[in-house]
């Protein structure tokens, strides 16, 4: 789903959500009765569009139901959806609205210009889709038990063809062969008595008459056999799921989750409201890095009131919501005054709106989401920019990245951080990285045998991809070179200037050049092609930060299997970094 907007739906006046395209699980956080599980409610109406699911009291917001009734007296949700498979797009619009009780529906659409009918509507969600609603206080296992036995949707059916099923298949077409029996003697038994009443009334020519006990066909034994099994964990009784603690619930519901997604055929959409509910912090870290997992196949939409629930890293797929109230006055109510509610969005650069996220959860500034147990320290945003794509691409947990925000802060910053953890319950650890340039021996050397009374810290220099530890090495070098000269040239075509080719690239390792940092081998290289033009510097700071960008990207695009012979050293430093 690349967009959902709704429109008059609860608390929801007007709200489009735009999900990334490169993250499929998007977390809403807000303060309570701002909207985030009405955004729930309202995907569950979209691919599930029926009668029995809305309800005009409850769905159209009060100040249109029982205030103006005007025009707007209808529900709308529209989504732009990606068909991956055939890479076409559909847009889908829903408009559910009642009159005297009776609950219309009109489904339209489009599949890029072709228009479809609500049939078509109806068919390519069914045919598709399977959405999942968890609800805060309902973690609804028989749903998912059900889903699991259903052959519609799990192939574990009762299938011939599968070598593994057939002798359980077998018993059990003997046991409905045998069931079928008792059953045909059963109505011979009925209809004889039934027959012998019938004979005494003339009029009733009951000859053929039998009466018959319809035995279940497959389809019905399945929703059978789903009603009959109940989950249940061994712990030192067997009690039925429902009687355990909420906690053991909900991490069951992962597994559950976990095993419809690996099984299904069609495209699973989860939407959980607040999963961290009843969990221990543990199992919420715990939970949130599997549903990332899971998200890698499909999308998953969350509400939550925890801070394990936000990666400060990456706010780009998280949405914090907001409400306003607005007084409303209608002619057809003189004498009521009503409040429109609404659900907003609230928007800002990933600094504003981590600020606003802490302020929300109401963390202060040395909280968990400053200083973690384990913390590394780098000189700019483009050291770290680098480090996450990199943790990312090996999967490796991220850690929690500070920023300096320059070569000669070091020690500011660290009797800053020094002065934060005064207070904290825990005495923290920190990796402070330093580049093995001028400026970056300078501070290592002042700081490597310094001790703080809050904190623990230990100095590393950052290495070359290949593990050399050369002066002069930079963050840059730390990347695969052809990862390096992929954004280089990217920046001299911006430019206008001539690439650097294989052959150039080749002259990386020999003894001339192989201790340089890339980016004087860059500057070089680049001046002796572009002779003609202005040199570039490409360790200004404008270079560094365009390369620092695409770097990021290339690192995002590259298949590992290609260059994973070629980051051992890469890898291993990651690792070494992080086991604190």
């Amino acid at each position: 789903m690349l967009e959902f907007s709704i429109k008059n739906y609860r608390s929801v006046s007007n709200l489009k959500l735009i999900p990334s395209k490169d993250d499929n699980l998007s977390i809403i956080c807000g303060s309570n009765n701002v909207g985030k599980t009405n955004f729930l409610r309202a995907l569950q109406l979209f691919f599930n569009p029926t009668t029995k699911n809305f309800n005009s009291k409850d769905d159209i917001p009060f100040h249109i139901e029982e205030g103006s009734r005007g025009q707007g007296y209808a529900t709308t949700l529209k989504a732009k959806i990606w068909d991956i498979e055939n890479n076409e797009i559909y847009i889908i619009t829903e408009k559910f609205s009642e009159k005297k009780e009776v609950v219309s529906i009109d489904l339209s659409g489009k599949k890029g210009t072709e228009i479809l009918t609500d049939k078509d509507v109806l068919e390519f969600l069914t045919k598709n889709f399977k959405f999942f609603f968890i609800e805060a206080s309902n973690v609804n296992i028989p749903e998912l038990v059900s889903e699991i036995v259903n052959e519609e949707i799990l192939p574990i059916g009762l299938d011939k063809r599968r070598k593994s099923q057939k002798e359980s298949l077998e018993r059990l077409e003997d046991f409905i062969e045998k069931s079928k029996e008792a059953v045909g003697r059963i109505e011979n038994d009925l209809t004889k008595i039934f027959k012998e009443i019938l004979n005494e009334v003339n009029t009733i020519d009951s000859n053929e008459w039998k009466l018959k006990i319809n035995f279940p066909e497959y389809v019905y034994l399945r929703e059978a056999i789903s009603s009959m099994i109940n989950f249940t964990l061994f712990d030192t009784n067997e009690r039925k799921l429902e009687t355990k603690g909420s906690g053991i619930q909900r991490t069951i519901l992962l597994s559950l989750i976990q095993y419809v997604n690996s099984k299904t055929k069609r495209e699973v959409i989860w939407a959980i409201d607040e999963p961290e509910a009843f969990l221990q912090a543990d199992l919420q870290k715990s939970l949130f890095n599997k549903l990332k997992y899971e998200a890698s196949e499909n999308q998953i939409f969350i509400t939550t009131h925890s801070n394990f629930f936000i990666d400060l890293n990456n706010l780009e797929n998280t949405f914090l919501f907001a409400g306003t109230k607005e007084v409303k006055e209608y002619s057809r109510k003189p004498d009521m005054v009503f409040y429109k509610l609404n659900t907003i969005i609230l928007d800002g650069s990933d600094y504003v709106k981590a600020m606003k996220i802490k302020e929300h959860f109401g963390l202060k500034r040395n909280d968990s989401w400053e200083i973690f147990p384990f913390n590394i320290v780098v000189e700019g945003q483009e050291d770290k920019d680098l480090l996450v794509v990199l943790f990312e691409k090996f999967n490796i947990t991220v850690p929690n990245i500070l920023v300096v925000g320059g070569v000669d802060k070091y020690k500011g910053y660290l009797q800053f951080i020094n002065d934060m953890c005064s207070d904290m319950p825990i005495k923290p650890k920190l990796l402070v990285l330093f580049d093995k340039d001028g400026g970056g021996r300078s501070q290592y050397e002042s700081l490597k045998n310094k001790s703080y009374k809050y904190f623990d810290t230990e100095c590393r220099y950052i290495i070359r991809f290949d593990g050399q530890e050369y002066n002069n090495i930079e963050l840059e070098d730390f990347a695969y070179p052809d990862i390096v000269f992929n954004a280089a040239n990217k920046f001299l075509r911006k430019k206008g200037y001539k690439s650097i080719k294989k052959l150039d690239r080749a002259k990386r390792t020999k003894p001339t050049h192989d201790k340089k940092p890339i980016l004087e081998f860059l500057t070089e290289l680049s001046s002796f092609n572009n002779e003609d033009k202005t040199p570039i510097d490409f360790e200004s700071m404008g270079a560094k930060l365009f390369l620092s960008k695409k770097i990021c990207e290339e690192v995002r695009s590259t298949e590992i299997k290609e260059h994973d012979s070629l980051y051992p050293e890469v890898k291993r430093f990651l690792l070494e970094i992080t086991s604190g």
